[in-house]
């Protein structure tokens, strides 16, 4: 996994209707991003264009949220999660990020991600759950389809009918397995 320093615990705030997008080719290579995309990333076009992907990864992030990502897109699902990544400068911020395969004539040709910004609230689940995550407290719970549910339909989500969580007072996040 791509470790990604200086990391200064910064939190760089996205405006609320700014949108991040990126396109990047089978190997997880910046193709194209949007002017939002390069000004939260802290970097040039120049800078970021050709790059992985994970340029912007944050060393607080999973491991498993990653490995879900790949093994979700792999199985021709979108992937939603909530990601914090990092700026060249070190500091982060925080996205729900929407990862899906562009497919043409029946062939992933790569990946589109749009990412906006989460609420207050699913960031402070979303590092609770991932420290959880990081500390292997939850290092044998999957991440499924890229997100844990959580009442009220917490990161752009409703909770499945089937989860724990479902109608669940209170914030506490569960890994939903459906």
């Amino acid at each position: 996994m791509r470790i990604n320093l200086p990391v200064t615990q910064h939190e760089f705030d996205l405006p609320d209707d700014v949108t991040l997008m990126s396109l990047t080719d089978t190997k997880s290579r910046i193709t194209y991003a949007n002017a939002a995309f390069v000004a939260a990333s802290g970097y040039t076009r120049d800078e970021i264009l050709g790059q992985p992907h994970n340029i912007v990864r944050h060393p607080d992030m999973p491991s498993q949220a990653f490995a879900d990502l790949w093994a979700t897109l792999k199985d021709g699902k979108t992937w939603t999660a909530l990601v914090k990544n990092r700026r060249k400068s070190g500091d982060h911020y925080w996205v729900r990020a929407n990862v899906t395969a562009v497919v043409r004539h029946g062939q992933t040709i790569g990946y589109m991600s749009v990412r906006t910004k989460p609420s207050r609230d699913e960031i402070n689940q979303a590092e609770q759950l991932y420290g959880a995550f990081r500390e292997d407290v939850r290092a044998a719970e999957p991440f499924s389809t890229g997100w844990s549910c959580a009442p009220g339909g917490g990161a752009g989500r409703r909770p499945c009918s089937r989860c724990p969580c479902a109608g669940a007072s209170g914030s506490r996040w569960v890994p939903c397995r459906h």
